[in-house]
């Protein structure tokens, strides 16, 4: 499958044969505001460090040392969430060390709604795509994380959704 095919989506995500990706995003991520905050406590450390007040220091490092583990520990999780619209499905990936991936077929897709909460929706155009399907083991794949797909891009992705459930396109 080429690059332009696949487009910015892991290669670990299991496509058929000849699908073509719509559209790639992932869940919402506020890093900035916690980096902000990791490096103003690196000052604040390296402050503490230049007079000769150790508690300044101390306090420093530990709430430095626990914002960075926290970016980390959320970070992780967030750079393996996937949401992935292709000419044929729309497929959630997740997951660590146990990956998963779960995938509705377009055609069993019966109503796509989006909201979009405020103030969030303000950045990077979050919303919140919930997704309807028809069939035997649709409880399942909705249980499996399709139910509601909290991302940033939703706009496009439910604009490209809908042009792909549109009979005649």
């Amino acid at each position: 499958m080429s690059a332009a095919t696949r487009g910015n989506v892991p290669g670990d995500v299991i496509l058929e044969p000849n699908e073509n990706v719509l559209v790639a995003t992932r869940p919402l991520f506020l890093w900035e505001p916690l980096v902000l905050l990791w490096f103003v406590l690196a000052g604040l450390t390296l402050y503490g460090l230049s007079v000769p007040d150790m508690l300044i220091a101390t306090i420093g490092l530990a709430a430095f040392v626990a914002v960075g583990l926290l970016l980390f520990v959320v970070w992780i999780p967030w750079r393996a969430r996937w949401y992935i619209l292709t000419d044929r499905r729309v497929v959630a990936r997740w997951g660590v060390v146990n990956r998963h991936q779960a995938a509705v077929l377009l055609d069993r897709v019966q109503d796509a709604s989006l909201s979009r909460p405020f103030p969030l929706s303000l950045v990077r155009d979050y919303g919140v795509i919930f997704l309807e399907t028809a069939g035997e083991h649709s409880e399942r794949t909705i249980s499996a994380g399709l139910d509601e797909l909290r991302m940033t891009g939703a706009s496009a992705f439910y604009r490209t959704l809908t042009d792909a459930l549109t009979p005649g396109r």
